[in-house]
């Protein structure tokens, strides 16, 4: 099975620890919701597990094969980084999406019909046919965020990594979005690992939940019990006011 895995992760800046021995293993065919508190050090991980920064001391690897040998364009074709904010450019739908193939490409070479036929296929499937030939910089949030996954999928890449994709969309292009990350971790056979804040789309979602607290990752597998569990972790960032329901829901309880 392909696997994208962290093992004892170690990642300080400007001497502060961001990560201290975090491990997690990722798997196709797996959707894993990341919780944590803002500067938890969640889009500093994802971006380790891509490849982009190089901890300390620990390993990332893909299969085994530690990754940070491989060049970045190997790296592009294994794992997918998905960054919060999606560029607010001139570039079209289509050509923001068809910039998912340069680890394809060779020096001045241009996209090619076969490239040309996957992005429309991709478009379709993501319902952005329509807006192929409109300017990112005329979509709505919930737009440029399914352009962006488009062109994360136009790498072929196994894993996908979402940085907050859900952060500016209303609840029902959360939701929109999710669903449909959930069908192509499904049909296309791939492992993603979002980062959101509300622990209630980790509830709907998530095959597994890791919660970064403290510079540490634990993980909550989906199990009889897990809203509890998932509950205690969080706690000490967000403090007893966080309560899961018994029809298992979080909500804020004010100390009013």
């Amino acid at each position: 099975m392909n696997t994208l895995s962290a093992h004892k992760i170690t990642l300080n800046y400007q001497n502060k620890c961001i990560l201290n021995q975090v491990s997690l293993s990722l798997h196709a065919g797996e959707l894993v919701i990341l919780l944590g508190v803002n500067g938890a050090g969640k889009s500093t991980l994802l971006r380790v597990l891509s490849g982009i920064l190089k901890p300390q001391s620990g390993i990332v690897s893909y299969d085994e094969e530690p990754i940070y040998p491989l060049s970045p364009v190997k790296r592009a074709k294994l794992v997918s980084l998905l960054h919060q904010d999606t560029p607010y450019c001139t570039m079209t739908v289509q050509e923001f999406v068809l910039l998912g193939v340069a680890p394809y490409l060779h020096f001045g070479e241009i996209p090619n019909k076969t490239h040309h036929l996957q992005a429309q296929k991709i478009m379709e499937q993501l319902s952005l046919q329509s807006l192929q030939h409109r300017p990112m910089n005329q979509l709505s949030g919930g737009e440029r965020q399914r352009t962006a996954l488009a062109q994360c999928l136009m790498t072929n890449a196994t894993f996908l990594l979402l940085d907050e994709p859900t952060a500016s969309l209303d609840i029902r292009r959360q939701h929109e979005f999710l669903d449909l990350l959930t069908a192509l971790v499904k049909t296309e056979e791939k492992g993603a690992l979002v980062s959101v804040h509300d622990p209630n789309l980790a509830l709907d979602y998530a095959t597994s939940v890791a919660v970064l607290s403290q510079n540490q990752l634990t993980v909550v597998p989906r199990q009889h019990g897990w809203e509890q569990e998932l509950e205690h972790l969080l706690h000490p960032d967000y403090s007893s006011s966080l309560v899961c329901s018994p029809s298992f829901r979080f909500h804020w309880i004010s100390c009013k």
